[in-house]
């Protein structure tokens, strides 16, 4: 026993647990700098805003900035200038590692053509979801008597003229219709009503007016 507390008293001992723990912090330090300088921890820059640009000139200043980049899909806009790019990720002025790809979604440079659907015959009401599904728009609206046919479409115009089911257009076109029956937003039918209400009201006066007076006969006894 008394070897044992001479030997933990010992300067051998205690040089040995320094070299030990001298070691171990050494180890970790080694550790630590070789992790941050495989993972460049800290060396984050900031995604520069690309949408609205122009694609070619978004890839050229992503390329001079150091970033990687890929577009990932091509989108139609009609309202937006052909290829510009609608969408990014990461998103502008966020924090990245240098040499993070930036995945943009670009408004294409050529048209893209659907064909036309039929839609004489069908309910005026279900128009906008058809259009829709198509990837076309509403243009005009006429509205025309058909006898006893009432919001239905007569016919089908682009551009002034009848198109044909399964023509080839521009998706984002506007068609035209001309629709039986009456503008459900006119007032024209209002008046039409207040016409003839008050016609019957003249009438009725006239009539009123015309009636011959009926009086007693007195008979002399």
């Amino acid at each position: 026993m008394k070897k044992f507390f001479n030997f933990i008293l010992s300067k051998a001992f205690w040089f040995n647990i320094l070299g030990i723990i001298l070691f171990f912090v050494i180890a970790i330090v080694i550790l630590m700098v070789s992790l941050k300088s495989c993972t460049r921890h800290g060396d984050s820059v900031t995604v520069p805003t690309v949408v609205g640009m122009d694609a070619d000139e978004a890839i050229a200043m992503l390329e001079d900035e150091g970033f990687g980049y890929e577009v990932v899909d091509t989108l139609f806009i009609d309202s937006l200038p052909k290829g510009v790019v609608v969408e990014q990720n990461p998103a502008r002025e966020s924090l990245v590692k240098h040499g993070r790809t930036v995945y943009m979604k670009v408004n294409t440079r050529d048209e893209i053509l659907v064909k036309m659907p039929s839609f004489v015959g069908e309910q005026y009401k279900v128009l906008d979801a058809r259009l829709k599904h198509a990837k076309l728009k509403k243009g005009s609206v006429k509205w025309q008597k058909d006898g006893e046919v009432v919001n239905i479409v007569l016919k089908q115009m682009y551009k002034g003229r009848p198109i044909e089911p399964g023509t080839e257009i521009k998706q984002g076109s506007r068609i035209d219709f001309v629709v039986a029956g009456r503008d459900p937003n006119s007032k024209e039918e209002e008046e039409e009503e207040e016409e003839k209400t008050s016609t019957l009201e003249e009438m009725s006066k006239l009539d009123e007016s015309s009636a011959p007076e009926t009086s007693g006969t007195n008979f002399d006894e």
